[in-house]
């Protein structure tokens, strides 16, 4: 064979190989994407059990400690009626709550910010504001949360109070 017959061959094996490389390649990208994707779903998964046990403990602290869900209802009703020392107790309830929710809110937010994943916890946030004895705890408090959600219970509570006021408005309409 002549040099140039050898260089035609090279250059067939070359793209011979080029195209078996990048067939690879191909397959390489596709089996990484679906881990990627299985490794997401575990992740959001695990995010959503996390959610689930965190309701599930602030539930049982109330069920088998009955004078705190005993404290929690009149603090949820009056913040000022509660000593000094029940103030202190109630502080540390609705900071477990409040936790619970934000842990909640955050894992939403960081797995693309779908509503629905915080469907129910923000209901348990709305209820939690609707208590005159909560919206004065949270007045009188200024908790260490993240800033996205001290916006949303901000958010929320004008919610609520808007529609206590437009409800009440409707009430003295003739």
């Amino acid at each position: 064979m002549s040099i140039q017959e050898w260089a035609a061959l090279a250059e067939i094996i070359g793209a011979v190989a080029v195209v078996a490389s990048l067939i690879y390649l191909a397959v390489q990208v596709r089996q990484n994407t679906h881990e990627l994707s299985m490794s997401l779903r575990s992740t959001e998964l695990a995010a959503f059990e996390r959610n689930v046990e965190s309701g599930i403990r602030i539930r049982e602290i109330f069920i088998l400690n009955p004078e705190i869900l005993e404290l929690y209802a009149r603090g949820g009703k009056s913040y000022a009626d509660l000593d000094e020392d029940e103030k202190l107790r109630f502080d540390m309830v609705l900071r477990n709550v409040f936790s619970a929710l934000q842990g909640a809110y955050v894992r939403q937010l960081t797995f693309g910010n779908d509503p629905a994943n915080f469907a129910g916890s923000e209901r348990t946030l709305d209820q939690l504001v609707s208590g005159r004895g909560i919206r004065d705890w949270l007045s009188h408090n200024n908790p260490d949360w993240r800033p996205e959600f001290t916006a949303l219970v901000q958010q929320r509570v004008h919610l609520f109070e808007e529609t206590v006021e437009k409800a009440s408005e409707a009430d003295h309409v003739p």
